[in-house]
């Protein structure tokens, strides 16, 4: 009977906090109970633990809505619902701007819970038709940015110059180009019918699929080498097609294009020397020239989908946002795509210490009310490990790929130990050989950090490349030469009267500050978290 009554406790704790005893054990079988009976959230104080189901529940009717309509959060049972009722009555009665934090996995169902949340505010609200609009736009708008590339091939408008097989295409996953039960055509028209409710003309919508289109083939450009009379090797553009159809789709004369692929505009004082490029160099700028394509591109479309979002009005509006992000990742192999996620994540995680366990223990502390402290890890030390402006692992990247001579991931991992050594969170071969500790699972070219999640070994190849990810200015002053509106304006500097010789920020400065201004933002509202 003892263990009948210990599982019938843990089937009744809606609320984790109250578990007795409270550990990782009684924590996740507490988790699977609740799922198994169809419970898929569950309350830690005043956080959501939402489980995917994977499956639909009848949880979200009309019925629900004004079940949890201005409720007591803790007098209800739990649901996603009763957090977004929480935070729309403290934006409309306190006064005070809200964000909603959803964090998870990639498959634990953020994108599903962005929507619940926004269809439960749009419900409630007083302008319900106003929120209604934005609602559906912002809806709208995960089928556009998610499936910019995915599904352009099926069918393939003539004006793209497209194939509709995907093995074609180098920049493709040939192997995975086909899901069961994944109808790419239906999906195409989808993405098209979201733009056109998100508010795109139909001259927008050809403008972004010529865009798409030219990085699907640049993929495809191939490069064959040759020897000047100097005896010096140069490349050139070995079958000229694909190129002749990139420059129709864009308006350029493709001799234009095929200079900026294999040589380089070198200047030097006054004068000015053209080089050429070997092959090697003509495809690190073929690439750079698509990735740069791409990821202009789709600042592009996040800004015109805010732009039509926008409510256009003078008054001074409360916000409330809806953060739905990328979860902490561990893989078999980490590079510097993982490196700079799981940063972001150890600032979102700081954000939840800082404003869920320090400041309510030091509101305590002033207000002397007694209460059992309770122990947490300040993820500070991690943060500036990461971020520091003089001795942080991004800004020795970026001393590694800025400065003269002899650059490479041995040389940047060389660096990272030498002033990291000592660090508890940082371990990488060298410093466990320098303590004589064996530890078989650390390979040579790798540095591992002990983050707030657990430890991540993080492989250094490709750190500088795409840390630097460098475009040539030929490149950019060709793609503002083109015809094409839209390519040429997410090129300002390709303008030869704008000419600059600074440098461009690296991949990992521009994240740092991306990751600085959302966490300036967050800081401002009052959080609410999912995860």
């Amino acid at each position: 009977m003892e263990g009948s009554s210990s599982l019938l406790d843990a089937e009744a704790v809606a609320d984790l906090v109250l578990l007795d005893p409270l550990t990782e054990e009684s924590l996740v079988q507490t988790l699977q109970e609740r799922f198994r009976r169809r419970d898929i959230y569950t309350y830690i104080g005043n956080v959501v633990i939402s489980v995917n189901p994977y499956q639909s529940l009848p949880i979200y009717t009309p019925e629900k809505v004004e079940e949890y309509r201005n409720c007591s959060f803790f007098a209800v049972k739990p649901h996603i619902y009763a957090i977004a009722d929480d935070a729309y009555r403290s934006l409309r009665d306190r006064d005070r701007d809200q964000c909603i934090l959803i964090t998870g996995e990639s498959g634990a169902g953020k994108t599903e819970a962005s929507k619940l949340v926004m269809s439960y505010v749009a419900a409630v609200s007083s302008k319900g038709e106003e929120v209604n609009k934005v609602k559906e736009q912002l809806l709208q708008s995960n089928p556009v940015l998610e499936g910019l590339n995915f599904h352009l091939l099926s069918p393939p408008p003539e004006q793209l110059k497209l194939r509709q097989d995907c093995g074609h295409y180098g920049y493709l996953n040939w192997e995975g180009s086909s899901l069961p039960g994944m109808d790419d055509a239906a999906n195409f028209h989808a993405m098209q019918d979201a733009m056109r409710v998100i508010g795109f003309s139909p001259a927008e919508v050809t403008e972004l699929l010529q865009v798409t289109a030219v990085v699907l083939k640049l993929g495809n450009v191939q490069l064959s080498s040759s020897f000047q009379a100097s005896g010096m090797e140069a490349c050139s553009i070995s079958e000229p097609q694909e190129l002749r159809e990139i420059c129709e789709l864009i308006g350029l004369e493709p001799g234009t294009l095929e200079r900026a692929l294999c040589s380089r505009t070198v200047k030097a004082r006054d004068e000015t020397v053209l080089t050429s490029l070997t092959v090697p160099q003509g495809y690190y700028g073929r690439d750079a020239l698509a990735k740069n394509i791409y990821s202009r591109l789709f600042d592009w479309l996040v800004k015109r989908i805010n732009a039509s979002i926008q409510v256009k009005s003078d008054k001074q509006r409360k916000v409330m946002g809806v953060l739905d992000i990328y979860g902490f990742e561990i893989f078999q192999d980490n590079g510097f795509e993982q490196f700079i996620i799981n940063y972001c994540n150890e600032k979102l995680q700081q954000i939840f210490i800082l404003m869920t366990l320090k400041e309510e223990q030091e509101e305590y502390v002033r207000e002397g009310i007694q209460w059992t402290p309770v122990e947490f890890f300040d993820n500070s030390i991690i943060c500036n490990l990461i971020e520091n402006s003089t001795t942080g692992i991004l800004a020795m990247l970026d001393e590694e790929c800025l400065r003269p001579g002899v650059v490479n991931e041995d040389t940047f991992l060389t660096k990272l130990n030498q002033l990291l050594a000592t660090h508890k969170h940082y371990e990488s071969k060298e410093t466990q050989n320098a303590r004589r500790v064996t530890d078989a699972s650390l390979p040579p070219r790798c540095f591992r950090i002990h983050h707030y999640a657990g430890k991540v070994t993080y492989n250094v190849t490709g750190f500088i490349e795409k840390n630097n990810d460098l475009l040539f200015r030929d490149l950019s002053q060709a793609m503002w030469a083109a015809q094409h509106a839209l390519l040429r304006s997410l090129f300002p500097e390709g303008d030869p009267q704008k000419v600059s010789l600074k440098l461009p920020p690296t991949a990992g400065f521009q994240f740092k500050s991306s990751v600085a201004m959302l966490m300036r933002n967050l800081y401002s509202k009052n959080p609410n978290y999912i995860r």
